[in-house]
């Protein structure tokens, strides 16, 4: 496979997987010296803001799963790291702006004990590299998706500047690993629609995984007692879910279809959206009910113990 470099700066950027972005925003291309952010929308980039931040861990994680292909791989990894680090950095400055008492360090720091990243062995723990493609689409998917959400709730300009140039960048880096998935599958004629679905599935539900609901957890303050796993999700649960709006879904299910490596028509896209939504819609009033029948509450005792789904104590 031929490989076409372009320069920019002092850069080479791979542009056979990612597409090359000569004009790339910075950080401080933002005016955020003041940003005003209700308390939902502020958690939540809190939030996203340590997933973000935490870019580096799986940038070598999947350098070493990739290890052995070529440059085109490893570069756009690479390319792909140093935005995904420009996001972390420019979420904080969010954050920040619209909490000046928002201690990004010891959130952090707090966020690293409590979650341990794959060990960069070079063993995929998703079984394949078309597995890890898959995933990372549909990671980035909705990525982007939820970008748009939040660019299209009541911001103050500045803020919804930055949210939309995010969910850019998250719809760039979904066409890379796309690109990806499309190079395995031609080595791997294994990589069916099946197995895709299969992998997509397995990813979607995750998507109330330790990684998230413990960065919401810490930045609410709450990482210094018990933490119930799904107390902590349908609390987080309840504030992002009625943000999202039919129009957002649909923008969504058109990416997870070519995930799948199935046609995007729009009856599909409109069978699948209402699939989606209904379970968006029942897990909102799953989370509110449950948030309302045993809300969070402050034990006597602080603990760091992690209880996951079945009550049963332990790190997560």
């Amino acid at each position: 496979m031929s490989v076409r470099r372009i320069e920019i700066g002092t850069e080479l950027v791979t542009a056979t997987f990612i597409r090359p972005s000569p004009n790339h925003w910075k950080p401080g291309d933002f005016d955020l010296s003041n940003v005003s952010l209700d308390e939902s929308l502020l958690h939540i980039t809190k939030t996203i803001c340590l997933l973000e931040s935490r870019c580096d861990d799986y940038a070598e994680y999947l350098q070493a799963i990739l290890r052995d292909r070529s440059y085109a791989w490893t570069s756009a990894i690479s390319r792909w790291n140093l935005e995904e680090c420009q996001h972390g950095v420019t979420l904080r400055v969010v954050c920040e702006a619209g909490d000046h008492d928002f201690d990004f360090d010891s959130c952090m720091s707090k966020y690293k004990s409590l979650v341990t990243y794959h060990a960069p062995t070079g063993e995929s723990v998703r079984g394949s590299v078309a597995a890890e493609m898959v995933s990372r689409c549909v990671v980035e998917a909705l990525a982007s998706t939820l970008y748009r959400v939040l660019a299209d709730s009541k911001l103050d300009r500045n803020a919804r500047a930055v949210y939309s140039a995010l969910g850019q960048d998250e719809a760039r880096h979904y066409g890379m690993f796309l690109r990806m998935l499309n190079a395995e599958a031609i080595k791997n004629h294994g990589i069916g629609i099946l197995a895709r679905c299969r992998f997509a599935l397995q990813r979607v539900f995750e998507l109330e995984d330790a990684q998230i609901m413990l960065a919401s957890c810490v930045v609410a303050g709450r990482a210094t007692n018990t933490i119930f796993g799904r107390r902590e999700a349908n609390w987080y649960l309840s504030r992002v879910y009625r943000f999202y709006r039919w129009k957002h879904l649909r923008y969504a299910v058109r990416m997870l279809l070519l995930t799948v490596d199935v046609r995007a028509t729009p009856f599909r896209i409109s069978i699948v959206t209402m699939v989606m939504w209904s379970a968006i819609k029942i897990r909102l009033l799953i989370a509110n009910l449950a948030s309302f029948v045993a809300p969070l509450r402050e034990p006597k005792n602080p603990t760091t113990k992690v209880v996951n789904r079945s009550g049963e104590a332990g790190r997560i």
